[in-house]
């Protein structure tokens, strides 16, 4: 007797959800070690010391394993709350009740999506733009607008027009060393878009998982900051850029209107984030020198910048590009290519990149690919581009 397969039944928002480029290429590369890959986002796994590290385990569930090891807060581990406050926030308003503490800064987005989307929403994103952002807002369809973005930040001209002719209520943007194309806003440019979003009362969702990245050390300050809407402002971070991605930690900034919505959303996602990351980062925070821990990672990011930058001018010199001033990548132009047939023979030459398509609201062609220095080793690095090289020349000849 034959079974019969079901009808597949989804919600109708789910045709709005996108697939990760990045994320397939990176399952790739785990089942193929042989592909050297520019693709992720890898923080470098051994810049935090494993052995201040194993000391705080240690300590952890000698000390704390009863805390560590139960259901928490869901707003978040209170010692840790504190410490972000201390740290890593610069909203004048700011208190630890202001901080909840998410997955990873991609729950921060997925809520917020929640909160404020659906087809009735026009929301201002950057071009290009964060992918994880993209994908999650889409499932909720709102209408999706972008400004160009130039390289200190978005292009003035164009964001005025869209503002004065549309109706915005959201503007998501990733100011600082901006994935992928690494542009950072200027401090001009912070305070009149600040200006613009309380003129005009738009929220704005602000996305700061790179800004402690800058290779001089450099922190700019965040546009929330420079806003008097406070009621109107959300500032995302992360742990995984400036500790390790395994924590699966990050937090926002919720301003006091919306903190019982945000929290009730967060509890039918997950009832509470990691508690035992929560209790291990809190006690890193403490046992280290994160300042210095900061700028290790900083010149570590720049050395290696400079690395590909150098290979790139030596090996592919029709490659344009512009210099960042922090973050992981490169956002780099091939000219006189098609994005799909670079992007196929380098992933069969055994070196992959992410196209600059995946970065857009819009499925449209690109010949920008966003390139990841963080990772590689050096010799790996150096073999990563004499492979793109080859498959470039080979397209051209």
């Amino acid at each position: 007797m034959e079974t019969e397969i079901p009808t597949i039944f989804s919600a109708k928002r789910t045709s709005f959800v996108r697939t990760s480029v990045i994320r397939e290429i990176l399952k790739l590369t785990v089942e193929n070690s042989d592909i050297l890959s520019f693709a992720g986002g890898l923080p470098n796994p051994h810049l935090l010391s494993k052995d201040i590290l194993g000391s705080v385990m240690e300590a952890t569930i000698r000390e704390n394993i009863a805390t560590a090891l139960q259901y928490g807060d869901s707003s978040g581990y209170l010692p840790l709350r504190k410490q972000i406050i201390e740290e890593l926030t610069d909203v004048p308003w700011n208190s630890p009740d202001s901080i909840i503490i998410t997955h990873g800064s991609q729950q921060g987005l997925d809520i917020l999506g929640k909160m404020f989307m659906d087809s009735d929403t026009n929301v201002l994103i950057e071009d290009p733009v964060y992918l994880g952002a993209l994908q999650a807002f889409s499932p909720y369809h709102p209408q999706f607008f972008s400004v160009p973005m130039e390289t200190d930040g978005p292009n003035l001209f164009w964001l005025e027009e869209i503002l004065s002719q549309n109706k915005i209520h959201v503007f998501y943007a990733n100011p600082s060393y901006q994935n992928p194309s690494t542009y950072t806003w200027s401090l001009e440019k912070r305070k009149q878009i600040a200006s613009l979003l309380d003129e005009k009362e738009i929220i704005l969702i602000e996305d700061e998982a790179y800004r402690y990245l800058d290779f001089e050390g450099n922190v700019y300050p965040s546009v929330s900051s420079l806003r008097k809407r406070n009621d109107l402002t959300f500032v995302l971070g992360s742990f995984s850029k400036i500790l390790s991605p395994g924590f699966r930690l990050g937090w926002t900034v919720v301003p006091e209107v919306y903190r019982s919505l945000f929290t009730a959303i967060k509890q039918g996602n997950d009832l509470n984030s990691n508690q035992f990351s929560q209790v291990i980062v809190s006690k890193l925070l403490d046992e280290m020198d994160f300042k210095d821990h900061l700028r290790s990672i900083q010149r570590f990011y720049s050395e290696k910048k400079e690395i590909l930058v150098s290979l790139m001018k030596n090996f592919l010199p029709e490659a344009k590009f512009s210099l960042p001033k922090g973050g992981m990548f490169l956002w780099v132009e091939y000219p006189k290519v098609s994005e799909k047939e670079l992007m196929k023979q380098c992933l069969t030459s055994g070196v992959a990149m992410v196209p600059g398509s995946e970065f857009s609201p819009v499925k449209r062609t690109s010949s920008n690919f966003r390139m990841n220095f963080s990772f590689l080793g050096d010799v790996e690095m150096e073999e990563g581009v004499k492979r793109i090289a080859k498959v470039y020349r080979d397209i051209n000849t």
